[in-house]
């Protein structure tokens, strides 16, 4: 018997399964951008209803269970403002907030940097006020099984390719969606993705395009309709509209953003 090993038999009746460590998420707020063709400034600190868009962007992370940090990337010069509206939040998850850069591109880069540890990110841009928790959930799950994943809006309108006034192509729609954010991604996936592109001097205009140029497939779940980007004016008017059929005008918070700030606060006094 000497040396030998004995075969494992087979767990006691009531041992209980040994519990897995949930994956650290992280997300990234981008709202650096300086807002020049919607004319209001600084679009993070944009208010709508009473809240800025920054402010919105941080109920919706805080509003998940499965996002444990929580980066916000500024603009340059105004980050005083940014800290004061993290601080209102007097949230138990660690938000930390850092400069960004002069492209969206550097911003998420910058942020990235502070998540290290994490294992999945979720990239969101702060333009986008309306972007819905069942959302950001639905692209964590595809992500965590993808590695990388987006949301999309199939398109309604006929796509057609011109160059000056003339027509050259048209387009099959029924292989193009309207890419959106939050975007998520195994962290390791993200980061190799910049490193790649900063290296090849490539610039894209979302984290995806970096990621499926560096050869990682990127998995599209459903987008929403509402989750519109403020962009223009136009775009300010539709955004607002849609807000005034879902919130009661407010000073300071809306329903949602109180009923938060007591989950996040009174967690530790239940």
């Amino acid at each position: 018997m000497g040396g030998s090993l004995m075969e494992p038999g087979p767990p006691r009746v009531g041992t209980p399964a040994p519990v897995l460590p949930s994956p650290e998420v992280g997300a990234i707020v981008a709202g650096a951008g300086s807002g020049s063709r919607l004319g209001r400034g600084c679009k993070a600190l944009v208010r709508l209803n009473g809240r800025t868009l920054l402010a919105r962007a941080l109920e919706l992370f805080l509003s998940l269970d499965e996002v444990g940090r929580v980066v916000v990337v500024g603009p340059p010069g105004q980050l005083d403002q940014v800290h004061q509206e993290v601080a209102a939040f007097r949230a138990r998850r660690p938000i930390q907030v850092c400069e960004g850069g002069a492209t969206r591109q550097q911003s998420v880069r910058a942020g990235l940097a502070l998540l290290e540890g994490c294992e999945y990110v979720l990239v969101h841009d702060v333009a986008r006020p309306l972007a819905s928790p069942a959302l950001a959930r639905r692209v964590l799950a595809a992500a965590q099984q993808a590695g990388a994943a987006i949301p999309g809006l199939p398109l309604r309108d006929a796509i057609k390719r011109v160059e000056g006034h003339w027509l050259i192509e048209s387009l099959d729609r029924s292989r193009l969606v309207l890419a959106q954010t939050p975007q998520g991604f195994r962290y390791q996936v993200l980061e190799r993705a910049h490193f790649q592109a900063a290296d090849a001097g490539l610039v894209g205009d979302d984290d995806a395009q970096l990621v499926a140029a560096a050869g990682h497939a990127v998995a599209v779940v459903a987008g929403e309709p509402a989750n519109v980007k403020l962009t223009t004016p136009e775009d300010l008017m539709v955004v607002e509209a849609l807000l005034r059929d879902r919130e009661v005008p407010s000073g300071g918070q809306g329903a949602f953003g109180e009923g938060l700030r007591e989950h996040e606060q009174g967690a530790t006094a239940g």
